[in-house]
């Protein structure tokens, strides 16, 4: 992976955003004067669907083997995501609530829980309600290997932005609460867009101004929030992104290169710490639910890295080579026996 530590700071911002809402909606908060607390997090997993196609356009660059890309690629999201079911319906976690009803726990069928685990796009509702955003990206794995060996042909961004622009205005005439994995190609796309334009532009502006423009973007985007308007903030984002030099400030770096490691257990674990804290001790006063639940936010992510996430990262990685070797072992005598012939 290229030593990128803008991208650790956008991936923190955005993980960040995600823990601050489902916080202030824990704690009764649904507004804050104009803005609507429950988008500040849906902003932050867009941004996490354009660095996501960012880093793995990236990735295939580096090893363009399909076979090796999905096997990487599913022990990177499914076992932690596993984890996380396990454990709400083991303890019957309120974590599968909404905007309006924070904690909530709907205990699932057998059925409905494998169907949950496979993560298709659409098939059920999550007992883990952040799981929401993870469908959508098992359905952008199937595009991305696809869409690298167009964009290897094809390196500019101009048939992009027109595929993202049909993309846009077919998935427009679905409604603005839907989601589907059409309306979600727009919020992708500029992720690959961002990768082109990585290869092609040289960086101008200061790096230290980035946080200020993501900041910006996120409050005008904030207040005329819908799943709509995020196509727009997902291709600004991705089109941003190449524009800026690399921040160099150990004080912004490495707190950010923390959080960006933990930043899927993050995701997944935060709704088991606020319910812990927001919900179990719910009689006790603020600063005890936050005392109890601000710890587990942080333990809960580093302990889950270090035990489940990296340990299974690892061992995708060995199966993902060992296939490979088993592919080309097989692949050889094909091709010794067409030069023969040759």
């Amino acid at each position: 992976m290229r030593d990128m530590p803008n991208l650790d700071l956008v991936r923190s911002m955005a993980v960040l955003s995600v823990v601050l809402e489902h916080y202030l909606l824990a704690l009764n908060i649904r507004q804050l004067g104009p803005f609507q607390v429950a988008w500040v997090g849906v902003l932050g997993v867009m941004v996490f669907f354009v660095l996501t196609c960012l880093v793995l356009m990236w990735s295939l660059e580096r090893k363009p083997h399909t076979l090796d890309f999905y096997i990487r690629r599913f022990f990177r999201i499914y076992p932690l995501a596993w984890l996380a079911l396990l454990v709400a319906v083991l303890t019957h976690a309120p974590t599968g609530g909404t905007a309006d009803h924070v904690f909530r726990y709907d205990a699932p069928s057998l059925l409905a829980l494998v169907m949950q685990g496979t993560l298709i796009p659409g098939v059920a509702e999550s007992t883990v309600s952040v799981m929401w955003s993870l469908p959508y990206e098992i359905g952008m794995y199937v595009l991305l290997p696809v869409l690298f060996f167009f964009v290897r042909r094809n390196f500019v961004i101009w048939p992009l932005l027109l595929f993202w622009a049909l993309a846009v205005e077919t998935a427009y005439r679905v409604p603005s609460n839907a989601h589907t994995f059409l309306t979600a190609i727009g919020y992708f796309l500029p992720g690959v867009m961002a990768y082109v334009a990585f290869g092609r532009w040289r960086p101008s502006l200061p790096g230290w101004l980035l946080p200020f423009v993501l900041a910006a973007l996120w409050i005008v985007f904030w207040y005329h929030a819908n799943f709509h308007h995020c196509w727009a903030f997902c291709l600004i984002v991705g089109l941003s992104l190449p524009m800026f030099r690399q921040i160099t400030s150990p004080f912004i770096t490495r707190p950010s290169h923390i959080v960006a490691k933990y930043s899927y257990g993050i995701y997944l674990s935060h709704p088991f710490a606020i319910a812990l804290g927001l919900y179990v001790f719910r009689s006790h006063p603020v600063w005890v639910r936050l005392a109890i639940s601000v710890p587990a936010l942080v333990l809960v992510p580093v302990v889950a890295y270090h035990l489940v996430e990296h340990p299974l990262i690892r061992l995708g990685s060995r199966l993902a080579k060992y296939a490979e070797r088993k592919y080309e072992q097989r692949a050889l005598p094909d091709l010794e026996q067409a030069g023969e012939v040759a």
